[in-house]
């Protein structure tokens, strides 16, 4: 079978395309199934977590309240304390904080008296060294201030694998800015900012169609974020299409697999948990109130979700795979037992049919 960068039919191109298609459903539904976290990242993950405070569920409201896609707060002298350092003009998220009063005493027949500013220091360093008896008792609570990790100077690369921004990549960086021109000229515009946070990605707005895709991220991450955001705006997802959000974003994850499949690039670890998740809160949708009988059924139902993915698949990988290619970036599809190696030959020109420059609605 002739790869992309080969002279064919229109026949052979089709049977091509079909085949790459087909190859690329079966490894999302390979890595959906069977992903699961290294137990080593997992870990990192941890002891990341383990550093920052736990939160009340009432302090967990209000930081959700304030800042949804916060990851983990602390106070400024907690960040300090780490060896990071709040950014200048950033506003903290208020949060309720115990006040607490110390009674300390020497013997169990002395009353208890209250630790105060006042308190000899001899008798705070006998507090210290356990020398004295202590208690504490709620008085009120006040409001406090803490900051996201995203508020700070913490560089990327100390974050864990599995909340890392990616890994920097002149390759990919090209292909970013190639495709974001790309999805402009399918009617999606791509802005690059600073969402403010390490857990938001990018965003796709289905009343302007418009793709916001956050600044942190590194090439590689960036560009995956870009083809999953692209993959909402191509299924018309935030139309009233009736899907979960479990179905939106499987779906979304699926194309977007695909197209790097096409591309040979490198599925992110958070690409593959966030796709593993969503697809098996999806299944467990289908098979919610089903029968026995109906829930061996499910595997035709997704196959009729593929369908959809399929066609704009087809319709959007060789368009892309060209404009990589006129662009001097030789794309290297994942190879697979069917698929025949890759020519070195360029893609002629007339084979990419130009998008048009209005997003359809049909897309």
């Amino acid at each position: 079978m002739p790869g992309y960068g080969k002279y064919r039919s229109p026949e052979e191109k089709e049977e091509f395309v079909k085949q790459l298609g087909a190859d690329a459903k079966q490894r999302v539904i390979d890595l959906a199934e069977n992903w699961e976290a290294d137990a080593k990242d997992v870990a990192e993950f941890l002891i990341f977590s383990s550093r920052f405070p736990d939160y009340s569920v009432r302090n967990q409201m209000l930081i959700y309240k304030q800042n949804p896609y916060a990851m983990f707060t602390a106070g400024y002298n907690q960040f300090e304390k780490m060896g990071y350092t709040v950014q200048k003009g950033e506003k903290g998220m208020r949060i309720w904080v115990p006040h607490n009063i110390t009674y300390y005493r020497g013997k169990e027949s002395e009353p208890w008296k209250r630790l105060t500013k006042s308190t000899p220091k001899a008798v705070r360093d006998m507090i210290k060294a356990g020398m004295l008896e202590t208690r504490e008792e709620l008085q009120f609570y006040r409001y406090g201030v803490v900051f996201d990790i995203a508020q700070t100077n913490c560089p990327a690369e100390d974050y864990p694998k599995l909340v890392g921004l990616g890994c920097a990549d002149e390759l990919h960086a090209a292909a970013f800015d190639i495709i974001s021109e790309y999805s402009n000229r399918c009617g999606m515009p791509v802005r690059t900012i600073d969402l403010k946070s390490v857990a938001l990605r990018g965003y796709y707005e289905s009343e302007t169609c418009n793709i916001t895709i956050n600044s942190r991220l590194a090439d590689t991450q960036r560009l995956s974020t870009l083809l999953h955001e692209m993959a909402h705006g191509m299924l018309q997802h935030g139309m009233d299409t009736g899907k979960s959000r479990a179905q939106r974003e499987f779906e979304a994850d699926a194309l977007s697999v695909m197209l790097e499949s096409a591309m040979g690039l490198p599925i992110t670890d958070t690409r593959k948990e966030h796709m593993s998740v969503e697809y098996k809160n999806y299944i467990t949708e289908l098979k919610t109130g089903k029968t026995d009988e109906e829930k061996a059924e499910i595997n035709e139902q997704i196959d009729k979700v593929f369908k959809p993915i399929g066609d704009l698949y087809k319709r959007h990988a060789p368009q892309i795979l060209a404009a990589l290619r006129l662009s001097g970036i030789q794309p290297q599809p994942i190879k697979t037992a069917q698929a025949a190696p890759e020519q070195e030959e360029k893609t002629p020109e007339h084979i990419m049919d130009k998008p048009k420059r209005k997003m359809n609605r049909s897309l």
